[in-house]
């Protein structure tokens, strides 16, 4: 493997697209507290919402401009995100770099690299091909809440890392309208989350640079030991903290939206 780059190694690229992205960022709930989080917390798992499907490459860019920017600049990150972006031929190679990982990254290996280094931070979209049901507003169901795991395995606390703005990324149709020939090809988690929310979100790059990007970010130290993984009771409640984790990332783009619109 190649040597990893760091949050410092990664700014000029950052720097480079996020013109292309958006105009400006804005600083929400947590953000000044961001330098102060990484200080005492020497590694992290990092979770953000998705937004829609090509929601994660103004996010990934935004967050390494923010984690450069907060003195975490030395600190060496990956990802996981959802396979299909490893798909889009526009932006796989992107995914790739920013990442720092392929589609087939699980969670033994996440654990390890988070442990044993150099790797610090570990950041997931945990709502994976489920943002295509939705309005890339609404925080999806996870389709794996299993970075809690990764978390409490590895021994780092929680850090969600909220954004806004990347909805204007596509266009949300009903999808009794335009998925049924279509629905077929989508995996069971999907037509299943289609069907509840009864929307497709498709990716739409004619709405031009995001105006302004918001950002906010909140600590959760989820109430689990390595032990506790280990009992009967395990996987009940990991899927209640990522509940947990839901319901608060849900909280911030909410307050996200609210401060973009006001502006």
């Amino acid at each position: 493997m190649l040597k990893p780059h760091s949050f410092d190694d990664l700014r000029p690229l950052a720097d480079r697209l996020a013109p292309l992205f958006y105009r400006e960022t804005l600083a929400g709930p947590g953000m000044d507290e961001l330098p102060e989080l990484l200080r005492a917390n020497p590694r992290l798992m990092v979770v953000m919402n998705h937004g829609p499907a090509l929601g994660p490459a103004p996010a990934l860019v935004a967050w390494v401009q923010s984690m450069a920017g907060a003195g975490g600049g030395q600190r060496v990150p990956f990802g996981i995100t959802w396979r299909g972006f490893y798909r889009l031929p526009l932006i796989r190679n992107l995914a790739r770099r920013l990442t720092q990982a392929g589609a087939d990254m699980d969670v033994d290996t996440a654990v390890e690299r988070l442990v044993s280094g150099p790797f610090t931070d570990c950041c997931i979209m945990p709502e994976g091909e489920l943002c295509n049901a939705g309005n890339g507003v609404d925080v999806q169901p996870f389709l794996s809440n299993r970075f809690i795991e990764i978390a409490v395995r590895s021994g780092v606390p929680v850090l969600l890392f909220a954004h806004t703005g990347t909805e204007r990324l596509a266009r949300t149709i009903p999808a009794p309208d335009a998925a049924t020939a279509l629905v077929g090809r989508f995996s069971d988690p999907l037509r299943q989350a289609i069907g509840q929310t009864g929307a497709l979100s498709l990716p739409w790059l004619l709405s031009g640079r995001i105006p302004q990007l918001g950002l906010a970010c909140e600590l959760y130290q989820p109430e689990l030991t390595p032990e506790d993984l280990k009992l009967g009771s395990g996987p009940a409640r990991v899927n209640e903290a990522g509940r947990q984790v839901r319901a608060r990332m849900q909280r911030l783009v909410n307050q996200l939206a609210l401060a973009t619109d006001s502006v």
